[in-house]
């Protein structure tokens, strides 16, 4: 089977999505198939076309890191989609502003496309009613869409009336994500690491803000692994409170260093003001980590008392109060129980079972005689 993948970000762009869609392709990869993706050009060296882990990448112009930017490189995508999906046996659109590609490659070749919304940007927009005619015109063809909550599958179907998406909770691949030997060390210190891209909707500034109150009980050091534009106030914040020296910014943490910076900690925070289901706590759950996490959008979906705690977003003294509950607790035992969860339930393995039999679904409805949208 030929797969044709239209993204925004992707390797080496660090986060959840690009986790996910990394993931997949690899394992499609492996198991004999055919895998191209178009992304955007979005860091500065990349080449504009490369084989990586065999998986075709193709990158075009770059615009920006907004929703303008993100639907400018689309557009500017197009005829690049256009060219290496020109032998497709199905087109996949990961994230709601690549849908305009691949429907325009699915309608000329009449062939199946599908979309993946990820991003809570999508829940936002979706609020907004006058936008609905414009998601409308978007996902009007897709024969199926995934979301990985239930609060985007709900925001989807409430801008399609009538359709219906499927939820499903993302994966890890749990042979790279493993508790490995630790790369941060700070001896007589409880480790905290929060594993979040530095900007609003990852709610970091509350792990700034609690970090004080941690310390008021413990000697502690709190590792955030990600970048952002939210790092110098970050920082500033960090030295407004007295604690500048118990905060370490990691920055932009490669792919394959990941899994010893998250095995180095004693608790992962998980801060957010939205969130599907988080890769970046899939991936500690799969390196037996305990997690701190917010009760917001998906992560109640994978995280309960066996494995973590959770907390009222936006509100450090909760924070602060769920990771003392977690070190007072048996976190190896809840360790194992977390990697468990994850190879029984949430690998790349079974998520790729689940897409290329969906994939191969899709593709029967288009044959001859057969007729319809799956979903």
């Amino acid at each position: 089977m030929k797969i044709s993948i239209h993204a925004i970000y992707y390797h080496p762009e660090v986060g959840g999505m690009e986790s996910h869609i990394k993931d997949l392709a690899e394992e499609f990869v492996r198991r004999g198939h055919r895998v191209n993706i178009v992304c955007g050009r979005s860091l500065p060296g990349l080449s504009e076309q490369e084989v990586i882990d065999g998986v075709e990448v193709y990158r075009t112009r770059w615009f920006g890191r907004n929703a303008v930017g993100w639907f400018r490189y689309v557009v500017g995508s197009l005829a690049t989609f256009d060219r290496v999906a020109a032998d497709a046996d199905i087109v996949h659109a990961q994230g709601f502003p690549c849908a305009l590609a691949t429907r325009r490659v699915a309608g000329r070749r009449h062939i199946s496309n599908l979309v993946t919304v990820h991003s809570s940007h999508f829940l936002r927009l979706a609020r907004k009613r006058l936008l609905h005619p414009g998601f409308r015109y978007l996902f009007g063809p897709t024969d199926h869409i995934l979301t990985p909550s239930a609060e985007l599958q709900a925001a989807v179907e409430s801008v399609l009336p009538g359709r219906r998406a499927e939820c499903y909770v993302n994966s890890v691949n749990t042979r790279r994500f493993r508790r490995v030997e630790p790369s941060l060390a700070c001896p007589g210190k409880t480790v905290i690491v929060c594993p979040r891209r530095l900007v609003e909707k990852n709610g970091v500034r509350y792990a700034i803000l609690a970090l004080p109150l941690i310390k008021r009980e413990m000697p502690v050091h709190l590792y955030m692994a990600g970048p952002g534009p939210l790092q110098p106030e970050l920082e500033r914040l960090a030295g407004e409170l007295g604690v500048a020296e118990d905060v370490t910014f990691l920055g932009a943490v490669a792919h394959d260093r990941m899994p010893a910076v998250l095995s180095s900690a004693d608790v992962i925070l998980v801060p957010s003001l939205m969130e599907a289901t988080s890769i970046a706590a899939l991936e500690s759950m799969a390196c037996e980590r305990v997690i701190a996490a917010s009760r917001v959008g998906g992560l109640p979906e994978i995280i309960d008392e066996e494995i973590g705690a959770l907390f009222e977003p936006a509100n450090p003294e909760a924070i602060a109060a769920a990771v003392r509950e977690l070190l007072r607790r048996d976190r190896a035992a809840m360790g194992q129980t977390a990697r468990r969860r994850v190879e029984e339930n949430w690998s790349a393995t079974r998520l790729a079972d689940h897409h290329l039999a969906l994939y191969q679904r899709l593709i029967r409805s288009k044959s001859p005689g057969t007729t319809g949208r799956d979903a």
